[in-house]
């Protein structure tokens, strides 16, 4: 855990604003979804739906991601972040960017507004990518896999923002070749596995085994995952591009599929060698996060196998419900609280090192409303799968409470860490 030191305050405060933002963003999103409960039954192509779906992927997901590495770039890189500059930068663009986008789906204006937030998210997002690409040139570990998933999965960010910003244009313009929904179906993927997928496999495979105090970590398991999914995902949009879905679209998820055995396999050996036995919640929220990965994939296999049935359109809103407000969140709300803490206990703690005994950061989180939080996410998925199974409004109004619980524990309690003051009375006096 002392890796995870970086003393540097200005980063400290960029990585502490990524966080709150997103919380701010992952509020908005859930009570957001609660006036969308009717809609879940429809098509995915939906102006609210496509709101909430960009909130989930950008202000959510996306922007905490950006913070947890401008924090843990140092440690997987072994070398300092080249700029916090363009951190901040990149967010002053990145926030009212996914505001304004946000809201222009939402009311689906597709005019000078929604072009306006995408090109800030555009200019953000390769801020982001230089800042990081710039920092990877200055690493000592020039033939790290983690080094290699984390630039990857910059560029296909990028990529998936370029095509993102060409199909806003496009609903004025209308210049792009083919149906909009087949580029929507490009746009989606290369987020998801290019950026999502290969970021979170990066940054987990130094990251779990740190927190687990892993013996065997088999890194020839990951450059199978790493060359796997790539090839994989070129394939999708190479042939999505030119046939859409077809026959061999069976072969090439069947090629991610090996990638994230490969994962899943690399996580399964670092857990059974742990030395640190006991399995606390941010990690088992981790651990859950890997099982509704492989459901995910699945529900994909199923969308695939069924695409030309009416019930496509269901398991699609499932699928996509399961990516972003299953798997994805379901690793920030456990990694989150074993990555803030500790930068917060740093801050306030430091100082204090060897002048008498201290907390340790699990100890600033609140486990009352850490508990609520993890029942409530557990609540809001298995409700959410059944609501769409039976198409049921009132099940995904109730899967939406309960996404506003889980969101709302984790700010106040991303806040109590924030706030937590040094206890004067565990320290020694000179």
């Amino acid at each position: 855990m002392s890796s995870l030191n970086n003393s540097n305050p200005d980063t400290y405060r960029l990585v502490i604003t990524h966080y709150l933002f997103s919380a701010m963003f992952f509020v908005i999103l859930a009570f957001g979804m609660t006036l969308v409960s009717a809609d879940f039954g429809g098509h995915y192509f939906n102006p609210r739906i496509l709101a909430l779906t960009h909130l989930a992927a950008l202000g959510w997901g996306t922007l905490i991601i950006f913070g947890a590495v401008y924090q843990l770039l140092p440690v997987v890189l072994e070398c300092e972040l080249y700029s916090s500059k363009l951190g901040w930068m990149s967010i002053t663009l990145f926030v009212p960017g996914t505001l304004i986008l946000c809201y222009s789906f939402w009311i689906f204006a597709p005019g000078v507004y929604m072009q306006m937030g995408a090109v800030l998210l555009l200019c953000s997002i390769s801020l982001f990518c230089i800042n990081v690409i710039l920092t990877a040139r200055h690493s000592r570990k020039r033939n790290d896999i983690q080094r290699d998933y984390i630039i990857s999965s910059c560029l296909w960010l990028l990529a998936t923002a370029t095509l993102g910003t060409l199909l806003v244009f496009n609903f004025r313009y209308a210049f792009l070749p083919k149906d909009h929904l087949n580029f929507l179906r490009l746009h989606a993927h290369m987020g998801i596995a290019g950026w999502f997928l290969l970021l979170i496999i990066g940054v987990s495979s130094r990251l779990v085994p740190m927190f687990l105090v892993s013996r065997v970590q088999q890194t020839k398991l990951l450059e199978y995952s790493y060359y796997l999914i790539n090839i994989a995902l070129i394939f999708f949009i190479v042939d999505g591009y030119v046939q859409g879905l077809n026959a061999k679209t069976y072969v090439i998820v069947s090629i991610m599929f090996g990638g994230l055995l490969s994962y899943a396999r690399y996580m399964y050996l670092c857990y059974t060698s742990r030395i640190k036995r006991k399995i606390d919640l941010p990690i088992a929220n981790t651990i859950l996060s890997v099982v509704l990965l492989f459901v995910c994939v699945l529900t994909l296999v199923t969308i695939l196998i069924r695409h030309h049935h009416d019930d496509a359109i269901k398991f699609s809103m499932l699928y996509g419900n399961l990516v972003f407000m299953g798997w994805i969140s379901s690793l920030i709300l456990g990694q989150a609280f074993k990555t803030f803490p500790f930068i917060v206990w740093v801050k306030k703690y430091q100082h204090l090192v060897g002048k008498g005994k201290n907390p340790l950061p699990a100890d600033l989180v609140n486990e009352k409303l850490f508990k609520l939080q993890t029942a409530s996410f557990v609540l809001f998925v298995a409700t959410e799968i059944l609501a769409t199974f039976l198409n049921s409004v009132a099940l995904h109004l109730i899967a939406s409470a309960s996404l506003v619980i889980c969101s709302v524990s984790y700010t106040i309690n991303l806040l109590i860490i924030l706030k937590h003051q040094p206890v004067r009375s565990v320290t020694k006096n000179n």
